[in-house]
């Protein structure tokens, strides 16, 4: 009766006592998106005019690593710039808000052909490893200066995108959905805030349906939203939760001391220390539970069986 206990106590526990988790392994970062991912292309095309603070941060549109050589690191891969198309300025269809911008202010371009939208980003690159992790995160620039106000068109570009990478072969695709567009430094006290909060609110709504859409038509293929909006809305709500002061200006405006303790490093942009919650993020979405050792032992047969499967649920919520 002592020893059934005992196997009983030790297969409870392995049900009630959560595992670590560790990250998923992957090839390769294939990354489609705009000035959030953007390693230094856009720097690269404008011959330094875009971001104008780009010398001292390496073209990035931070004050250093973006969350995608974040997320790489903790993957314990090598951060590849040549599978990096995101460009800064990048809507999801054809148009890129920064060459838009210099050509109107009859401002030269270096390499105007690299300043391109996330739709050629994906056409122009025939990628097919499925053992990659594919990232598009787009939409911002549709909404800030695209002149879009319609949620329907972006994220459907997106899908489409999206189809375009599981039909190369992709299995594992992130997708990150869009902060609060109207409280950035730059929108917060414009006449345009509330409509663009209501923005990016219809933009991941419509994602949502659009992933949970796909994952059905695809279910060999592992689709995740990356909840961005959830995290700046945690950030703006208990700054100190995540060590920052600031979450209303950005560094560069007010001549910050400490950039880590701000949340935005411009006027749209996050600091390196925010990028970095981001890739931290990331790296839990797209990781898995470690296999309990006791449920070999313990757990026979179909019993360790249903509790995988319910371990893999708990995971994806």
């Amino acid at each position: 009766m002592r020893k059934l206990s005992l196997v009983l106590g030790l297969t409870i526990a392995a049900i009630l006592v959560p595992g670590r988790v560790l990250a998923a392994s992957f090839s390769k970062l294939v990354v489609y998106g705009d000035s959030l991912s953007d390693l230094d292309r856009a720097f690269t095309a404008t011959g330094g005019i875009a971001p104008p603070y780009g010398n001292a941060t390496s073209g990035r549109f931070s004050n250093g690593l973006v969350w995608v050589e974040y997320l790489a690191a903790g993957l314990g891969i090598a951060n590849n710039p040549s599978t990096n198309f995101a460009v800064g300025g990048a809507t999801t269809g054809s148009v890129n808000t920064i060459a838009n911008d210099l050509i109107a202010n009859s401002i030269p371009i270096l390499n105007p052909s690299q300043l391109v939208g996330i739709q050629k980003q994906v056409d122009d690159t025939a990628i097919g490893d499925p053992d990659a992790l594919y990232i598009v995160w787009g939409g911002a620039n549709d909404y800030l200066g695209g002149g879009t106000i319609d949620p329907n068109i972006p994220v459907t570009n997106l899908t489409n995108q999206i189809a375009t990478l599981i039909g190369r072969g992709a299995k594992n695709i992130l997708v990150p959905n869009l902060p609060n567009l109207g409280a950035l430094p730059g929108t917060r006290t414009s006449p345009n805030a509330a409509g663009l909060s209501l923005l990016a609110q219809g933009h991941n709504f419509t994602l949502d349906l659009a992933i949970t859409s796909l994952q059905q038509a695809n279910p060999s293929v592992t689709l995740n939203i990356l909840d961005v909006n959830d995290l700046f809305g945690r950030a703006v709500n208990d700054p100190g939760q995540f060590q920052l002061s600031n979450v209303t200006d950005g560094c560069l405006l007010v001549g910050c001391q400490n950039p880590n303790e701000f949340l935005f490093w411009d006027t749209i942009h996050p600091t390196t220390r925010v990028h970095q919650l981001i890739g931290d993020l990331a790296l839990r979405t797209v990781s898995v539970p470690e296999p309990f050792t006791i449920i070999g032992t313990i757990v026979g047969g179909t019993a360790a069986l249903r509790l995988r499967k319910k371990l893999k649920a708990v995971n994806k919520v």
